[in-house]
């Protein structure tokens, strides 16, 4: 049986141990009984307020782009239609006679056939939208018959209501990776600053026994595993949303490197003869990464279920 101290690796883990130094320095009766030096103490006042802000940032960007998404989902599936039905009513006048087939060329559309724009994503979406606008105008200006159903006043319509809610998309984004990128530029500073607390926290207890000194260092949130009797950490991935299991969902204890998979119905299965307190890492295409921290005995089994939540970037 071993036991080492073991540094966080992901952000959960980085706010949980300054948290938790945190809350022991401020709980202190006095200041004298801060074992931190000044320094020191003065760091983590102001990286905790920092990093919990930059989180928080996160937290209300993505929940900024989720309701975007929501929003935008009937305006987008509109906005299809109207594009849609227009450019049946443009192959029916063709059919029909009443305008030539390469009046498609008017709409950046290949002449010879009947296919749709591409609208897979909203990019797409909107620059049909645009061609369908300005191509229709140009038709008309050169003689072109009108397009009864939808008529081009009604397809402008639907535009003008969904390109400013399907582009709050795009903006919502572009605020997620930022908050992102702020926080991980304080990273260097976080992980230097849990080291010098972990460093002064031990030397203080240089004295006490191994055992004695990981007790109070555990109050200042170092954290410690250890390697005993193997059992099983087990349970199962799903999307936040939905509760849908989740199949192919990479799962590893962090540290390790060990990665499984989980199965079609969305379980997974980890044999490890590590405990105390770990991170599980999950990771799946689509998905935001996800990192749990929680704290396992040792050689006794564990369920741990993991939620996935859709990527924003």
């Amino acid at each position: 049986m071993s036991i080492v101290r073991v540094f966080p690796q992901s952000i959960i883990g980085y706010i949980q141990a300054m948290n938790t130094a945190k809350a022991k320095k401020d709980g202190a009766a006095v200041p004298e009984d801060n074992i931190l030096s000044d320094a020191t103490s003065t760091r983590l006042d102001t990286d905790v307020a920092a990093y919990n802000t930059g989180k928080g940032a996160i937290v209300a960007a993505k929940q900024v782009y989720h309701a975007a998404v929501e929003l935008a989902r009937p305006q987008r599936k509109l906005l299809k239609k109207y594009i849609t039905n227009f450019y049946i009513g443009v192959n029916t006048c063709i059919s029909l006679g009443t305008i030539p087939a390469s009046a498609r060329s008017f709409y950046g559309l290949d002449i010879s056939n009947k296919k749709m724009p591409e609208m897979s994503t909203d990019t797409k979406l909107l620059a049909a939208a645009a061609s369908l606008v300005s191509g229709d105008t140009a038709r008309r200006a050169a003689g072109g018959v009108a397009i009864a159903s939808p008529t081009i006043a009604q397809v402008t319509t639907v535009i003008t209501a969904a390109k400013p809610v399907i582009m709050a998309i795009s903006n919502a984004k572009t605020a997620v990776a930022t908050a992102v990128s702020n926080l991980k530029k304080q990273n260097p500073e976080i992980k230097d600053l849990i080291k010098h607390i972990w460093n002064e926290v031990e030397a203080y207890y240089s004295l006490s026994t191994p055992s004695s000194r990981r007790v109070q260092g555990r109050l200042w949130g170092i954290v410690y595993r250890g390697k005993g009797v193997p059992s099983v950490l087990s349970g199962m991935c799903t999307d936040s949303a939905t509760h849908a299991p989740l199949a192919n969902v990479q799962l590893y204890l962090v540290g390790v490197g060990k990665r499984v998979k989980s199965g079609a119905d969305g379980s997974y299965t980890i044999n490890t003869s590590l405990y105390d307190v770990l991170e599980l890492m999950a990771k799946l295409s689509g998905y935001d990464d996800k990192t749990i921290s929680f704290t396992k005995e040792d050689g006794v089994p564990l369920v741990l279920n993991v939620a996935m939540v859709k990527t924003v970037i």
